[in-house]
């Protein structure tokens, strides 16, 4: 058997996560708290022997940030970093930058979680003004049109995701023994749909804490890469920090 190794981390704590706000794709950076989580992150990697080959990352700062944090800890190798538009966060639409707290307190708890958690509910649609000037910033402005968009279900994250999974992400892996994507809450849970399989209902309640790299061995032997295993690198943690984030109404 032949393995490959892939790993997916969720970028550090960034401040929009800090203040309890619909981050999206607004663009913002990692707090103290989220850089010390990529470079624990980052020694997990390293403690079991998976430097990774290959990284990929989105457009937005945030996972940059949290690569730029890890790499010193992979010296003297210097993995190849790339990064894909694909693997943004969902777009939140109309309740980007809002206080979670705030939206569940308007709308109800029912429609919070049906906003935040449901595979095929998208948010109300951004304010066009809004989308526009977004559509004239980084890292948008140099970006192919669908990458912006005024909201998205994660069902539209998973429908955007596929492509890089199918197109790169996969037939990448017999290229490198090890791979980690570096991403958001939401492109992540998409990924994992793919990789493992799961139903509405599984992906639904499926949360992907920061900072904690999730691991997949797949047999290379097929012509297609086959799934052998997933894991946490440190589990009891990566369930400790799940939980909590289901109470807080999820990823």
């Amino acid at each position: 058997m032949r393995l490959a190794e892939l790993y997916l981390l969720r970028h550090g704590e960034s401040t929009a996560n800090a203040d309890g706000l619909f981050t999206g794709i607004t663009d913002v950076h990692l707090t103290a708290a989220g850089i010390a989580e990529a470079e624990h992150a980052a020694q997990l990697l390293v403690e079991s022997g998976a430097v990774p080959d290959r990284i990929w990352t989105s457009t937005l700062s945030r996972t940059a940030e949290t690569v730029a944090a890890m790499l010193p800890f992979f010296l003297p190798r210097v993995p190849q970093v790339i990064a894909d538009w694909r693997l943004n966060e969902r777009n939140y639409g109309a309740l980007t930058g809002l206080s979670k707290a705030a939206v569940a307190s308007r709308y109800g708890r029912q429609q919070f979680l049906t906003w935040r958690r449901s595979y095929a509910t998208a948010p109300p649609p951004m304010d066009p003004a809004r989308l526009d000037e977004l559509a004239h910033t980084e890292p948008f402005h140099s970006l192919p049109p669908g990458a912006l968009t005024s909201t998205e279900s994660l069902g539209d994250v998973v429908k955007r995701v596929t492509p890089f999974w199918q197109e790169q992400l996969s037939p990448g892996l017999t290229l490198s023994a090890r791979t980690l994507v570096v991403g958001h809450g939401n492109s992540l849970r998409a990924l994992a749909m793919l990789i493992q399989n799961l139903s509405i209902p599984a992906i639904e309640q499926l949360n992907i804490p920061t900072g904690h790299p999730l691991r997949y061995r797949f047999d290379l032997s097929p012509r297609t890469p086959e799934l052998v295993s997933a894991d946490y690198l440190d589990p009891a943690a990566a369930v400790e920090a799940a939980t909590l984030l289901a109470r807080q109404g999820g990823t």
